[in-house]
């Protein structure tokens, strides 16, 4: 039976246990303080862009540089993202908006017909449930 499960695809959807942890407490318990939810909220969110963009990269193989510009560019905009929040600047619509894009340039990435599996079975589904996450996480 546990052969049969994919240990990426399993660790990918326990990433989601936080947000879904923060959502139940802001709409049945609310134990934790809204500051703090918000603030690990795009932190957390920063993590998992930046990590999904390294994702692109291939250390083993040569790959295209347009490539390597997507990869990177998940980085940098993180960076912007923190000295913006830094700065007292709301970033989580930013934030949707970056995963938004980051969806959509990877939906050509993920073209080949063996990666396609990946992009609708973990992609589309992780990213749309960070982005209604972090749309009930800032209302």
């Amino acid at each position: 039976m546990f052969k049969k499960i994919n240990l990426q695809f399993a660790l990918s959807y326990l990433g989601l246990f936080p947000f879904l942890f923060i959502l139940l407490n802001n709409f049945f318990f609310n134990i934790l303080n809204i500051n703090i939810v918000k603030d690990f909220s795009i932190f957390y969110s920063i993590i998992i862009f930046v990590f999904i963009g390294a994702i692109n990269w291939n250390l083993k193989k040569n790959v295209p540089i347009i490539i390597v510009l997507i990869g990177f560019m998940p980085s940098l905009f993180s960076v912007l993202i923190l000295i913006m929040f830094l700065n007292s600047y709301e970033v989580i619509n930013y934030l949707i908006f970056l995963f938004i894009i980051q969806l959509i340039v990877d939906s050509f990435i993920y073209r080949e017909k063996n990666n396609r599996f990946v992009f609708f079975q973990l992609r589309i589904p992780l990213t749309l449930t960070i982005i209604i996450s972090l749309i009930f996480i800032q209302l």
